[in-house]
């Protein structure tokens, strides 16, 4: 199962420094061009660091390999999907793009939830003659043929990685989509160099969400462990468990999955005042306590926590005169917190806490046949790539998006 997220947020550009550019193009002397894009996505009190990275030939030789759609044949025969080369020049056709399999594509789409199901819907009424005025009132246009192909254009689908990142970039930097709340999907990467681990979340779909959207930050996490990932040591500091396991992720290099160490955390603090809260961390507790030898496999449903949090006022921030304060008159609290802003923030947190478990796992933890070995990276030599950097042409206009 793959490790995915979920964040409804704002998308941002970070600020370009000398060490740090959110969109490179760069070349390298093989001709080969590798577009890289790293940018916030900005829900409530947390910002993700989001990377979309892709290559291809500079003098468009290269091939995008990607995989075809599934479907039935004439005696309605499930056809399975199949590996597909296309030519890097034939990327944007639309028969090609039609052609290809739905989880291998990029998406973007910046039309209001439902709204192009709504304008097809009246399409078809219109074509049938069955179209009132009331129901173009209702959509807010004048002319529902139009209407539907601009909501169409606000669509745009990708099957290389490269164009996608160059495509995201130009839209954030446009400010078009300033305060907007977007809904991303994609997937969290988890690479080993040079003996560290590193995590990338690493978008596919992005989709405008509601207007009144709450921002959210969610993901599913594959997790295998044994008896020696159960860490208590921290609890009475920060009332929190945290289970060191492992994750395996693909590693080209290697041409094997690899396992990537990770925490996710089993987070007490509520318990006194939750029942439901305190019943739900116990029976975590009990899956992740193993007496043997062996590897578990568990996948589970998080919150992705990555940013400075909001923290109840307690008596170590208050000094005398105002708990005193506080004794006469309760709602002397609400004086405190608009002094300080309106809400108090604690330490930037990076943490993945554990709410429920993840589709397929209903039944609780899983036996492996995995042994310890199973979980020790195997050495490699890894070169580095020459960093040399170069323009690349404009194939994308936002003008033709009719925002």
């Amino acid at each position: 199962m793959a490790n995915t997220f979920e964040i409804i947020g704002k998308l941002a550009i970070g600020k370009e420094s000398e060490k740090f550019k959110p969109y490179s193009s760069k070349t390298y002397d093989s001709g080969w061009v590798n577009n890289e894009l790293n940018f916030n996505a900005i829900a409530g009190d947390n910002r993700h660091m989001l990377k979309i990275k892709g290559g291809y030939m500079k003098d468009g030789s290269g091939k995008v390999f990607t995989f075809s759609k599934s479907g039935k044949s004439d005696s309605d025969e499930v056809i399975k999907g199949e590996k597909l080369e296309i030519a890097w020049k034939d990327r944007f056709k639309p028969e090609i793009i039609e052609n290809v399999a739905e989880f291998k594509k990029f998406v973007i789409d910046v039309e209001d939830q439902g709204k192009r199901f709504k304008l097809e819907k009246a399409l078809d009424k219109f074509k049938e003659g069955l179209l009132q005025d009331g129901d173009l009132e209702e959509l807010g246009v004048t002319d529902i043929e139009k209407a539907f192909e601009d909501s169409k254009k606000k669509r745009k689908e990708f099957i290389a990685e490269a164009d996608f990142a160059e495509y995201i970039y130009k839209l954030i930097s446009s400010g078009k989509i300033d305060n907007r709340m977007f809904k991303i999907l994609g997937n969290i990467v988890y690479s080993e160099y040079k003996g560290k681990i590193y995590k990338n979340l690493m978008p596919t779909r992005i989709y405008l969400a509601e207007k009144d959207a709450v921002p959210s930050s969610t993901a599913q996490i594959t997790l295998f462990f044994n008896k020696n990932s159960l860490d208590s040591t921290l609890l009475k500091k920060t009332g929190k468990y945290y289970i060191n396991g492992f994750v395996r992720d693909y590693d080209s290099s290697r041409k094997t999955d690899i396992p990537c160490n990770v925490s996710l955390v089993i987070d007490t603090n509520k318990d006194e005042q939750d029942e439901t809260s305190k019943k739900f961390n116990a029976l975590m507790l009990k899956q992740f306590t193993v007496k043997d030898k062996s590897w578990k496999e568990f996948g589970l449903k998080v919150n992705m926590l990555d940013g400075a949090q909001k923290v109840e006022i307690t008596d170590d921030m208050l000094n005398d005169f105002q708990k005193e304060m506080i004794e006469l008159n309760p709602d002397y609290i609400d004086e405190i917190r608009k002094e300080l802003g309106g809400n108090v923030y604690g330490d930037r947190i990076q943490e993945f806490i554990i709410t429920s478990t993840a589709r397929g796992y209903s039944k609780g933890v899983k036996d492996t046949k995995y042994i310890d070995s199973d979980f020790v990276i195997p050495e490699i030599e890894i070169k580095d790539k020459p960093n040399n950097s170069t323009e690349d042409d404009d194939i994308f206009d936002l003008d033709e998006i009719p925002f």
